[in-house]
């Protein structure tokens, strides 16, 4: 095991905590979701369908003076259409074809997704933060300007649809690491409230609404991502990761610059460090973690299981939101982004608290907050009065992102440096899946109107009594670097030792 002379933070704090340098990778990281965002929610736009103004056939004569029936597309030979975005789903030819291609489409980028997560969350724990966010921000620029050259038929675009989805799942894993891991505990909360899904979606309505043709747009998020991604390469590797990895020298190195930037006097303490010579006998002891290893070991499997319900039961709940959006009243755009802006002005929410609460206490409310809101809703509908549903939906909905920023938070500060990535994989996995579940939730309504949201409250008391019962509070600790049980990699052993900084 690699130790320091002294608790990592403290080195930090010498460098400057969050100073020049961590903002500039705070910016840096979450800004790119300019691209990300777009890329994940890209089938928001892309599966739109025009609306039907009037149809000019003769046994829909009838309807025309009737403002409140719908008119269906695929039913109107002669129609006058209405069309916010050119969407990829009607330049394909399957606007009428049934929802299963919409639904296949937006599921290649949900489980593109899911795959990213696991791969990328292993890779960036292996070969390291930075290569494993470039190449994930890389690929979804690429698909993004390659697909409107290629996009001929719906087995090709189902394929690129499952690419930008493992690309941008990759990034979603790693891309809330790099700040946290540059910075102490008392800086961890404002950099989760600033995470960069919300500006993302904001965003991603603007682009859309600027381009409004599915080609454009995806062209677009590919041209919005080329400045970040060419910044990620001025971002250094991160030091807790190279300390872990054998590579004390290069970590010190990573630290002067740090303090350089940050207009600090040069490192005073060693940062374990070794001679330049020591470091090739150093990698050569580091023990390279699997997915199974976060299994044998105890201290990082209950709370890896709470917090992959907890992704779960969140995104069951956020993803139905999401891919609704075509579907409710008012247009696409504004709805996006003030969904975006919503979320991003409750998810601030968790950082003045934090100031005089832990993590639990902020989770557990923002639960109890979501909870009542549904089994509300629930209410509205058996008393009669089912026109107030949408207000408390709207509610639960700005609920849930606050628990969203401890769930990001304490993903990080829950598992050590070896396996930090790879544990966010695994949770992140569970929000994928449950962007697959959430659809067929929300399906239910058409059986009964409440029945989504009993399912949805069902799944909060859960959710309450999991991290009351079995979550830690995290306020205080340092970030773990080591697992609590030491892997001989010769030998196929495990042994327990302290997993203290």
């Amino acid at each position: 095991m690699l130790s320091s002379p002294r608790p990592f933070d403290s080195h930090l704090e010498e460098c400057g905590a969050f100073s020049f340098y961590q903002i500039l990778v705070l910016l840096i990281t979450q800004l790119s979701y300019v691209t990300v965002s777009g890329s994940m929610l890209c089938t928001v736009f892309d599966n739109l369908k025009p609306i039907v103004k009037a149809c000019h056939d003769e046994e829909f004569d009838s309807l025309i003076q009737n403002a409140s029936t719908s008119i269906d597309l695929c039913k109107c030979k002669n129609a006058t259409l209405e069309t916010e975005f050119d969407s990829l789903i009607v330049h394909l030819g399957f606007a009428c074809k049934g929802s299963y291609v919409a639904t296949s489409m937006s599921t290649a980028v949900m489980a593109g997704g899911v795959i990213g997560s696991i791969v990328f969350g292993y890779l960036a724990d292996r070969f390291g933060r930075k290569p494993s966010l470039i190449s994930c921000l890389a690929g979804c620029v690429l698909i993004n300007l390659v697909l409107p050259f290629i996009a001929h038929g719906l087995t090709v675009v189902i394929i690129m649809l499952f690419l930008l989805g493992f690309f941008a799942g990759g990034y979603l894993v790693i891309s809330v690491v790099p700040p946290v891991e540059v910075t102490t505990n008392r800086w961890r909360m404002l950099c989760n409230c600033l995470h960069g899904w919300p500006f993302g979606c904001m965003a991603m309505a603007l682009t859309a609404y600027l381009t409004r043709r599915w080609n454009t747009y995806h062209l677009a998020l590919g041209i919005e991502g080329i400045p970040f991604l060419v910044a990620h390469f001025f971002v250094s590797e991160s030091p807790r990761w190279l300390l872990q990895h054998g590579q004390p020298t290069k970590a010190h190195k990573v630290l002067r610059r740090i303090a350089s930037i940050n207009r600090r006097e040069p490192l005073k303490h060693a940062v374990a460090f070794y001679p330049d010579g020591a470091d090739d006998q150093q990698e050569s002891n580091v023990v390279n973690y699997t997915y199974f290893d976060l299994i044998r070991d105890k201290v990082v499997l209950l709370p890896l299981l709470v917090l992959s319900y907890s992704w779960f039961s969140g995104g069951v709940i956020s993803f139905g939101i999401y891919f609704d959006l075509g579907g409710m009243a008012g247009s696409i755009f504004l709805k996006t982004f003030l969904m975006g802006l919503f979320k991003g002005t409750t998810g601030f929410i968790p950082y003045p608290l934090s100031k005089v609460l832990g993590r639990k206490p902020i989770l557990v409310t923002s639960i109890v907050i979501t909870s009542f809101s549904a089994w509300g809703t629930v209410i509205l509908y058996y008393v009669g009065k089912a026109e107030y549903m949408p207000v408390l939906a709207v509610i639960g909905i700005g609920a849930i992102d606050p628990m969203w920023k401890i769930n990001h938070l304490m993903s990080v500060e829950l598992f050590p440096t070896v396996v930090r990535s790879m544990s966010r994989g695994v949770v992140n996995v569970s929000s994928r899946l449950a962007s697959l579940v959430a659809p067929q939730v929300a399906y239910l309504s058409t059986f009964l109107a409440p029945l989504p949201f009993m399912i949805y409250g069902s799944m909060t008391v859960l959710h309450i009594i999991m991290v009351i019962r079995y979550l830690p509070e995290t306020r205080y600790l340092q970030l773990p670097e080591t697992m609590s049980i030491k892997k001989d990699e010769q030998n196929n052993a495990y042994t327990t030792e302290s997993t203290n900084v």
